[in-house]
């Protein structure tokens, strides 16, 4: 997809957070659009009306399922142990100042701060529903299935139903299963069986077990360091090299400022968006994360409610072309240089 596309379809979305009261108080009217998105497929925008926030619902126990049946929406927790390690940790995280496509967290290898692809998530999730828990095979007691000795896992909790609505409509999950996986059997397929009922043997497609644990955790998450609703926002404090500046906003009476300069809301949603808009260009080696110096940028996003997680992007310098991002401590990810400068510019401009 050519960067330019890449570029309107990330700016669009970082309008939408600024566009009139989206993302985190109510949960009432809600629309959905696919557009085009940063790696040829579609992305999911929600456009949601202001509302009263709902009484926050009690996330229930979940039970071991014995034979675990599910659908793609029903899914609310994926976590990949190979080898002992925990190599992957996709978890639906709602919150009160989130919309319901952001409530999807990558915990490992990343963070809460990261924002899920949706379109790539729900791809993984038509492939482990492809996954059979209905007929145990029969297996020689002297054949190795390797379910003994197993420390390769995947763990999933989800919704018990396999009705499409109900399923979307619930927000937590109340089974959970961990498919534990042994050898192969020779003939394309591996043994595996549900933790807790290990005497039930299963065979999955061993080219679907690897292409899950073969996933690619950058492509799983929206190329935007940070998606904050400018509704939840109290002040930004900017860090440009020597020099300090301040936004104020009051999106409920319309006030907007930059230091103690009162400004149209336009003016100040477009250096918002700008500041939202900086996109990931690949994640950094992890022998070369360091920091040294100040950053060439930082911002720091003052909530106007305690809670609402506050948000610090800083960025460093990397190489000729890359700055070093770090969201709250957390630095995975690389941006465009560049884009850093062009950003730096128009916070001098505006102020």
């Amino acid at each position: 997809m050519q960067n330019w596309k890449k570029k309107i379809m990330i700016l669009g979305l970082s309008v939408s957070l600024v566009a009139g009261g989206l993302y985190g108080c109510g949960n009432t009217e809600e629309t959905t659009e696919k557009t085009e998105g940063t790696s040829g497929e579609s992305q999911e925008t929600v456009e949601k009306a202001e509302g009263s926030s709902q009484a926050q619902i009690e996330k229930p126990e979940t039970t071991q399922a014995e034979h675990p049946q599910f659908v793609a929406d029903g899914i609310r927790k994926v976590v990949l142990v190979e080898d002992g390690e925990e190599i992957f940790n996709l978890s639906n995280e709602p919150a009160g100042y989130k919309m319901d496509f952001d409530y999807w967290e990558i915990l490992n290898p990343y963070d809460e701060t990261v924002t899920v692809n949706t379109e790539a998530m729900y791809e993984l999730f038509d492939v482990l529903c492809g996954l059979n828990f209905q007929a145990p095979v029969a297996v020689d007691a002297e054949m190795d299935t390797g379910i003994a000795d197993s420390r390769t896992s995947i763990t999933l909790d989800f919704v018990d139903t396999l009705d499409d609505s109900k399923a979307k409509q619930t927000d937590y999950a109340d089974k959970t299963a961990t498919i534990i996986l042994g050898n192969e059997d020779g003939a394309g397929n591996r043994f595996a069986a549900i933790q807790g009922f290990e005497d039930q043997i299963y065979k999955l497609s061993a080219s679907t077990i690897d292409s899950i644990f073969g996933l690619d955790p950058f492509s799983y998450i929206l190329k935007i360091p940070v998606l904050i609703n400018i509704d939840t926002v109290e002040s930004m404090e900017i860090q440009a090299g020597k020099k300090s500046y301040e936004m104020n906003v009051d999106s409920v009476n319309g006030e907007y400022q930059f230091g103690n300069k009162d400004v149209e809301k336009t003016d100040f949603t477009t250096l918002y968006q700008e500041i939202c808009g900086i996109m990931l260009e690949g994640e950094a080696e992890e022998d070369r994360i360091t920091k040294e110096g100040d950053p060439e940028l930082e911002i720091t996003f003052h909530r106007n409610s305690e809670e609402y997680p506050e948000i610090q992007v800083s960025y460093y310098s990397y190489d000729d072309t890359h700055d070093l991002l770090e969201v709250n401590g957390n630095s995975y990810f690389l941006v465009n240089a560049e884009d850093v400068d062009n950003l730096i510019t128009s916070v001098r401009k505006a102020f």
